[in-house]
């Protein structure tokens, strides 16, 4: 599959315990329930939403990005209730060969590997199915749970941008990344 044919439907992920899918208006009241909470938008780098009315307008957005081949951002649902426990996303695609990843998650579901098992389905998405040389992230070096998350899947650290802007912050930042051929070869060596 080539970067352009990834946009014609979105690509829904099922993985043992989750399905990733497109965020739906009606997923606005679970998304505005967890992503209010500031201990989930502590790194995030934005305010949280006013409400769910200003969610739903966001998911609109999202869903028009996705068409213009911008974003593909997966609501991460619970397959026995089909709510929306978080988020992983491909965006600021470069030339359809690098993208950024970024991700949330409820605080009610941390440290159950939860983001572990969302990667291990969206990283090979990305490598192969859009055909990516290269996934990065942005850190700020405080987020231990989301450094130890990447070094994991095998990301590796190249720098820190000093006061780098972050959302509306202007803090140190990580970057990390990870490459197709070093993807290959953790994959090979079955890591997830």
């Amino acid at each position: 599959m080539s970067f352009n044919d990834s946009f014609l439907d979105f690509p829904v992920i099922e993985t043992k315990r989750f399905i990733l899918r497109e965020l739906r208006p009606d997923d606005a009241e679970d998304y505005f329930n967890y992503f209010s909470d500031p201990d989930v938008t502590k790194y995030w780098g934005y305010d949280s939403p006013k409400d769910a009315k200003t969610v739903k307008s966001g998911l609109l957005r999202q869903g028009n990005a996705f068409k213009r081949k911008e974003v593909i951002e997966w609501g991460i649902s619970e397959k026995e209730f089909d709510k929306i426990i978080g988020i992983c996303r491909f965006g600021n695609f470069v030339r359809g060969s690098m993208a950024n990843i970024s991700y949330n998650l409820s605080k009610n579901h941390w440290r159950k590997g939860i983001m572990t098992e969302a990667f291990g389905a969206i990283l090979p998405f990305g490598f192969q199915n859009l055909g990516l040389h290269r996934i990065q992230a942005m850190v700020m070096p405080e987020n231990s749970p989301s450094i130890g998350l990447l070094e994991k899947h095998g990301f590796q650290i190249e720098g820190l941008l000093r006061e780098y802007s972050f959302g509306k912050l202007f803090t140190n930042t990580l970057v990390y990344s990870l490459l197709a051929d070093e993807y290959l070869k953790l994959d090979e060596k079955s890591a997830f």
